[in-house]
């Protein structure tokens, strides 16, 4: 999501190496930090992000280049779901990472039974950070509900039509009048349900906190797994009737972006080749950085 929402080589450069103080002020809204966790947020966030750019970087390159191959060539809807599944377990790897990285952190200095920063942080979250936590996720599910699930149905669509077309500019350039029609036309018998979404939402943050609370009583050897599990929740939902409802979700989607990239002119397919260059060339030299 980062790489296709990031405009220009610039961009994606100097938001990567900026992550860890934009992590840090997005996560202090949420938490509201304390003295004490301040410091130790910061280490672990920085610490991650090392390990970040030496481990993981180096595999989205490799990405990047099978869908460099795959620019120029038509697409099945299969391909198109092939390459959407190596991605999402891309971004698995890396949450499953982050969460292990949290825990073996601060046993670099031989302290083998101790916790990482970050997970010491985590463990010390009290009541009212929490309550704070859920009180900004109860301020943004309201507003999510104004933008994407309540009003009329044509609006909403709308708005998800102006969604697709810019995401599908931001790697191809413009479209034209028949692939946003296109795009519009699948959208309309898509069967998105935003209650859903919502729903499954709502799954997701309670999940967390409950994770969060449990933390203040879990072993040190159980945090990063427990913390792992709710990533690996965010991929494959517990609840059955979401799983079957996101599995024809994602089929439908593949579908639709093989026939919008189908309909690519060759100029339109260049142009998504040198951006996913780019990106490559940005994420090359962001992985040798110290």
């Amino acid at each position: 999501m980062l790489v296709v929402g990031l405009q220009g080589c610039g961009a994606l450069r100097l938001a990567y190496n900026q992550s860890p103080l934009a992590t840090y002020w997005y996560l202090d809204s949420y938490l509201d930090f304390n003295p004490t966790q301040r410091p130790l947020v910061k280490a672990a966030l920085e610490d991650i992000h090392q390990w970040h750019r030496q481990t993981q970087l180096p595999l989205y390159i490799e990405t990047l280049e099978k869908l460099q191959h795959q620019m120029p060539k038509d697409m099945s809807a299969a391909q198109a779901c092939t390459l959407y599944a190596e991605v999402q377990d891309r971004l698995l790897v890396t949450f499953e990472g982050i969460a292990a990285r949290l825990q073996s952190e601060g046993q670099r200095g031989g302290d083998r039974g101790g916790q990482g920063a970050g997970m010491q942080v985590l463990a010390s979250l009290d009541g009212t950070q929490l309550a704070h936590l859920q009180k900004k996720l109860t301020k943004a599910n309201a507003k999510y509900r104004k933008d994407y699930v309540d009003g009329p149905a044509s609006k909403l669509r709308e708005k998800g039509l102006e969604q697709a077309v810019s995401r599908a500019e931001s790697l191809y350039g413009n479209l034209t009048n028949k692939q946003e029609a296109l795009l519009d036309a699948r959208l309309e018998a898509s069967g998105f349900d935003p209650e859903a979404a919502y729903a499954e939402r709502l799954r997701r943050q309670q999940d967390l906190l409950q994770t969060l609370r449990n933390l203040r009583q879990a072993s040190a050897a159980t945090m990063s797994t427990n913390l792992g599990g709710v990533f690996a929740r965010v991929a494959l939902s517990p609840d059955p009737n979401y799983r079957d409802y996101n599995q024809k979700m994602r089929t439908q989607a593949c579908q639709t972006f093989a026939d919008l990239h189908n309909s690519m002119s060759p100029e339109q397919r260049l142009n998504a080749l040198r951006k996913l260059q780019n990106y490559e060339l940005d994420l090359r030299s962001l992985s040798v950085q110290r």
